[in-house]
């Protein structure tokens, strides 16, 4: 019998969810720096402006209310021949001091919202196994996992 995915948190109070900008990308770089995904913010900027206004990509961010970024979420929509039509969650990350306040779930929201709204049979994320945290909380939300993968990579310029 499938779980039940529980109610959601409600969000830290004064927190506003909005589409990212290019004026995030300081904030989206300090951010992702924590968490161990060092770029710098001119990096981040053009990464930034490369997804931003794309149909495929959802990129929001999380502001408190003294308007400090404090969180991020990037989800992109795709089709597989072996899993369908999706919405993959490729980047989430909260603020340690704003985690536990209902972030991090508020941004989730925005991702499923939208992959009802474009018709996607599944949401996917995917965590690092040494993400203690990350692997309680999306259980939590209802995910289930799946699989366990190793992932290979190789620069391009090969």
């Amino acid at each position: 019998m499938p779980r039940k995915t529980p109610p959601s948190r409600p969000p830290a109070k004064g927190l506003k969810i909005r589409a990212a900008t290019l004026d995030d990308a300081e904030a989206v770089a300090r951010l992702s720096h924590a968490l161990g995904y060092p770029a710098t913010v001119a990096e981040t900027r053009e990464r930034l402006r490369g997804l931003l206004g794309r149909e495929d990509q959802r990129i929001v961010v999380a502001v408190d209310r003294g308007r400090t970024l404090c969180g991020w979420l990037q989800a992109h929509s795709s089709t597989s021949l072996e899993t369908g039509f999706r919405v993959e969650i490729v980047g989430l990350i909260v603020s340690e001091a704003m985690r536990r306040k209902g972030i991090g779930g508020s941004l989730v929201a925005h991702a499923e919202t939208w992959a009802k709204e474009i018709g996607a049979e599944t949401v996917v994320v995917r965590s690092n196994a040494k993400r203690v945290e990350s692997n309680a909380f999306y259980p939590a939300l209802g995910y289930l996992p799946r699989k366990t993968q190793v992932v290979y990579v190789k620069r391009a310029s090969i």
